[in-house]
Formats: structure tokens, sequence, C-alpha cells
């Protein structure tokens, strides 16, 4: 498969002397992807250094063949959509259906194709019955909902997302996730979100782990799990059921990690 972001050995600082150190990573086309990282990493400074917010970096970074820098920087922003932590900040109007349109006006889309693309985007997103409204009178998985169309309003290869589950309920991560795999689907494009939360991961086939300030380990998540000592000592938190599997799965009492309790229960009376 492609190779459409390529970071090549990035260092970023992110304030009181902290810095993300010689990330070397790629994120292929048309993927869902993880960035799990522990709280105060930099991981907001990484997303907006990815989407060409934060031009303070070394090393290189491109999508798709355009590297990111001062010559390309238009190109380059193009092929990229972001969604960011600030996320009340990131409203330009008041009405959901003029936030949608703003960026392609800017870009200078004729108005039927304006139209078409907000009633394909909004279909896939789900937010086709909120259209009209007052963006204030939005719940937060709904503004998060419309940030992500209005950031992919013009197709862009790659979305990359800052910690968007960091204040939603179970059912709402499980929504988001659904959309970002119909994104992946539908649009072809590449999706990545920094989380510090291994529970928003494990359905993942490719996940980066940041640990002291480098990426530490890529994979599935089966493939990350088995680093769970190094895992806990980075500060992240091994759900208790995947950990008991762990330990059961080490002592072959079960084939596989399981995620619920009811599966191990059912394959160790088998």
């Amino acid at each position: 498969m492609k190779e459409l972001l390529v970071v090549e050995n990035l260092s970023i600082d992110y304030g009181e002397g902290e810095k993300l150190s010689n990330l070397n990573f790629s994120i292929s086309e048309k993927t869902l992807n993880a960035i799990l990282c522990p709280n105060n990493c930099g991981k907001t400074s990484l997303i907006k250094t990815l989407s060409g917010i934060n031009s303070q970096f070394e090393g290189r970074i491109s999508v798709n063949g355009t590297v990111l820098s001062k010559k390309e920087f238009k190109k380059y922003i193009l092929n990229v959509g972001v969604v960011t932590e600030d996320i009340d900040l990131m409203f330009i109007t008041d009405i959901v259906r003029d936030e949608l349109e703003f960026p392609m006006i800017n870009l200078f889309y004729p108005k039927e194709e304006i139209n078409s693309r907000i009633k394909k985007i909004s279909k896939i997103v789900k937010i086709e019955n909120i259209l009209e409204k007052n963006i204030e009178e939005l719940s937060l998985v709904e503004k998060i909902k419309v940030l992500i169309a209005t950031s992919i309003m013009h197709i862009p290869k790659i979305l990359l997302l800052d910690d968007i589950f960091r204040l939603l309920v179970e059912s709402e991560k499980k929504e988001i996730l659904k959309i970002l795999n119909k994104i992946v689907k539908d649009l072809e494009m590449a999706v990545v979100f920094t989380t510090s939360d291994i529970n928003n991961v494990i359905s993942l086939n490719n996940i980066i782990v940041i640990k002291d300030k480098t990426n530490f380990i890529e994979g599935d998540f089966n493939t990350v799990i088995k680093e769970d000592n190094e895992l806990s000592k980075a500060g992240f938190y091994i759900p208790i059921m995947i950990d008991l599997s762990r330990k059961l799965e080490f002592y072959n009492l079960v084939d596989k990690i399981y995620y619920d309790v009811d599966k191990v229960v059912d394959n160790l009376w088998k």
C-alpha cells in the first residue's frame, strides 16, 4: 500500500523544555490510524505540526509527495484536513451549513458543487438533520462531527484529529469511529487521530505508540499490547480484562487476547 504521510527525523519543542525527538513513521493511504501517546507528551503540537499550523520543527514531513515547506506550503495544506483540540475556537460562522460552505467558498468552488459536496459529506458524517442549526445549540459530539465534515469538504488526502475522544462517552466514541471508517472507505482518505487511552485503539490495525518522547512501536493492537509492561511504565492504563487475558495466554489457558469477560469464561470452560 502506498505511503501517504511520511515523517522523518521529526523533532518538536512543545514547551517548558519538553521535546518530541526523532520521530520516524509513515501512514499509508486509505487507512485509519491512531497515535497513542501519554498525557502531556505533545499530542497537540504533533497534530499542529503535521497539519502545517506549527512551523517550528526539525526534520522532514511530506504528504502525497509534497514536502511541508515554505515553498510548497499551499499545495501541502490542500492535502490535509485537521480538527484540533480547541473545538469551540475552530468555528467561523454561526450556522452549520454556513460552516461547511466557508472553506469551499474560499477555494472558489461553484455553488452547485458546494451544495453537492454538502449533501455527500453530511450524509457520511451523519449531520443531515442539523444543517440549519445554530452551532451554539449543538452537543459536543455534534460539534465534532461538524468540524470533521468541514475539514474534509475539499476531500484532502489525509484527516488529522487531535484527541477528539477525550470528552466523549463510550457510545459517542463508537459512533465517531464508525464515521471515521466510513470516511476512509467512501472518500478513500487516510485518517489519523491521537489519544492517550488504549481503549480507543482496540479495534485498529495501524497504531503508532510514542514513549519517552519518540515513537516506540507500530502495528495492530495485538502487536502493541504485547509490550504491556513497557506501556504501563510509560503511563498507559492497561484494561483489566486485557491484562488478565494476556496472563492467561502466557500460561496457554486461552488462545488469544480477549476484550470481553464472557468470551474469556466461555474459552476457559471449553
